[in-house]
């Protein structure tokens, strides 16, 4: 009697855990599925990203086309205009460069991670800080590269 109800008490505990545990790593088909999406995912924001890093870099093109105009012109007044557009110019390309590194970075930081999904623990929790350390560097380097940029552009004023 005693055995059926530690047994009776047990088994559900016996059941949780073992759904929890089942439920903690991905089989390879659903991480390989998570990586594809996560691909499509990143692959998709950088298209757009680099999209509008482009339109920014027409737009800019345009302005500075239109302060050299101004600049032949208007000698004096102009150079302070094509001065100022080129520096502007400099900033927003820096800031899309910036947005579309960041993107990057990002996407490549997704699809580490769902390759992750298949690990457990203390190999998965290595890839985890893998794919962080390496979103970190390229963030670190996308920023020093935005700052010089937006440092120099400044200097133009």
């Amino acid at each position: 009697m005693l055995n059926r109800t530690l047994f009776g008490r047990l088994a559900p505990i016996a059941a949780v855990a073992a759904l929890m545990l089942a439920g903690c790593n991905e089989t390879p088909s659903e991480t390989a599925e998570d990586v594809t999406e996560a691909r499509k995912d990143a692959s998709q924001e950088l298209s757009e990203a680099r999209e509008d890093a482009r339109q920014t870099a027409n737009r800019v093109e345009e302005n500075v086309a239109d302060a050299r105009q101004d600049y032949a012109e208007t000698d004096a007044d102009a150079r302070t205009d094509l001065t100022e557009v080129q520096s502007d110019a400099s900033i927003e390309a820096a800031k899309a460069d910036f947005d579309v590194a960041i993107t990057k970075a990002k996407g490549i930081q997704d699809v580490a991670k769902e390759k992750c999904g298949a690990l457990s623990g203390a190999e998965k929790t290595a890839c985890l800080s893998a794919a962080d350390a390496t979103f970190a560097a390229s963030e670190a380097a996308a920023i020093a590269k935005r700052d010089a940029t937006l440092a120099e552009a400044e200097n133009y004023r």
